[in-house]
């Protein structure tokens, strides 16, 4: 069900379907290659009626204002017709399973590349629910109607769900290759001018007043660099698919602790669980979190009398496929009506912060179908609980 291609949205449309996570889906419908092969064995009953199932729904969009001005100012109605004539027949005859959600899926891809919305899509898909269940009352008999009903519902709504799944997976895709593009463009300058601002700062003398001037300009383009590299990261994790493995804790946190390297006075103690040693998870991803986390928590620490770092891991109390790991810094502890804006990209308390940082650490933890909270304990300091699923031995262990 779509229209023609928006100028430079054609390369979306060779996104190979995830047929795993599409299958994923079909399974929760209770949707098996039984059920198609039943449809399939019906295709003859409701395909005589494909060409009235086109025009029928080119005729019922082209009656409501909106939608009648998007038919206009598209293609032409004969294309438009032969569009919906091929969906309702790849509906009702597909040889597999995978055939049956790759055709859905490319559905949704061709929705993205068009620049249709997304509810006059959904509207589609229910006028068709409408005609099929027209044809099923009209020509099934009365024993398997029910029945049958029920399977092309299901039907349906899968095909609406593969469609969603794509059109989103795509969207986000080109707005992510947006802010990339931005990103690599903002990158290059920043460093010509970091480097020039450098240069004159090196010859200045610092009696000069312009030394200052100079300095506060290097500071400032430090932080729109770390900026950027944040901006980078974001939308590199949420981009990624997690490739989920058996991580030991330890080496993963005493890797990034000598990355950050703790200035000199400050504590660090690790408590880990010997009986629950790794998590269940993506390494990079499990990296960008311990680094994140690690680095707010030593940052926040500069204003502490005695700092001390400190984390923790248990199995977790109300979930036993679970493990949680504290990391507790006993410096300033944050406005309690501000915690949840701390995960706001942008937003910071420092004054050369990026506010990229929890963000990160957040997406990566969800994405890794884990949780990410901060716990402020007056008079303490504050702990960032993350809780991910615990790995299993035998789960992709050497």
């Amino acid at each position: 069900m779509s229209q023609e291609m928006s100028p430079g949205f054609s390369g979306i449309l060779s996104a190979p379907a995830p047929l795993q996570r599409l299958r994923m889906l079909q399974d929760r419908l209770g949707v098996t290659s039984r059920h198609l092969q039943r449809i399939n064995d019906l295709s003859d009953v409701f395909l005589s009626e494909t060409e009235a199932f086109a025009h029928s729904l080119y005729e019922q969009l082209h009656d409501m204002q909106t939608t009648r001005m998007i038919l206009d100012h598209g293609p032409s109605r004969e294309k438009m017709i032969r569009i919906w004539s091929r969906w309702y027949a790849s509906f009702f005859h597909n040889q597999s399973t995978e055939n049956f959600l790759a055709a859905q899926w490319r559905s949704g891809l061709r929705h993205v590349a068009s620049g249709v919305d997304h509810r006059w899509i959904s509207l589609a898909y229910a006028l068709a629910r409408v005609f099929i269940h027209q044809v099923a009352t009209k020509k099934l008999d009365s024993a398997t109607k029910g029945e049958t009903q029920d399977l092309l519902d299901r039907l349906v709504d899968l095909c609406l769900l593969v469609e969603t799944d794509a059109f989103i997976t795509s969207l986000s895709r080109c707005d992510h290759e947006i802010i990339r593009g931005i990103a690599h463009q903002v990158r290059n300058p920043l460093t010509i001018i970091g480097g020039n601002v450098m240069r004159l700062l090196k010859q200045t003398p610092k009696s000069d007043p312009v030394h200052d001037i100079y300095a506060s300009m290097l500071t400032e383009t430090s932080r729109l660099e770390r900026m950027v590299r944040n901006v980078t990261t974001y939308n590199e994790v949420f981009q990624r698919e997690p490739g989920m493995a058996f991580c030991p804790l330890e080496p993963a946190l005493q890797t990034v602790l000598d990355e950050l390297r703790p200035e000199e006075g400050i504590a660090v103690y690790l408590q880990l669980s010997s009986k629950h040693p790794a998590v269940f998870a993506d390494p990079k991803d499990l990296r960008i979190v311990f680094y994140h986390l690690l680095q707010n928590s030593l940052e926040n620490l500069t204003k502490a009398d005695y700092p001390e770092l400190r984390v923790i891991s248990a199995q977790n109390v109300d979930n036993d496929r679970f493990l949680d790991i504290r990391i507790f810094n006993n410096g300033p502890v944050p406005d309690p009506d501000s915690l949840e804006k701390l995960f706001t990209p942008f937003y910071s308390t420092k004054a050369l912060g990026t506010g990229f940082g929890l963000p990160i650490a957040r997406l990566a933890v969800s994405k890794n179908q884990g949780h990410l909270s901060l716990i402020p304990e007056p008079n303490k300091g504050t702990t960032c609980l993350v809780t991910l699923p615990l790995a299993e031995p035998s789960e992709n262990h050497p």
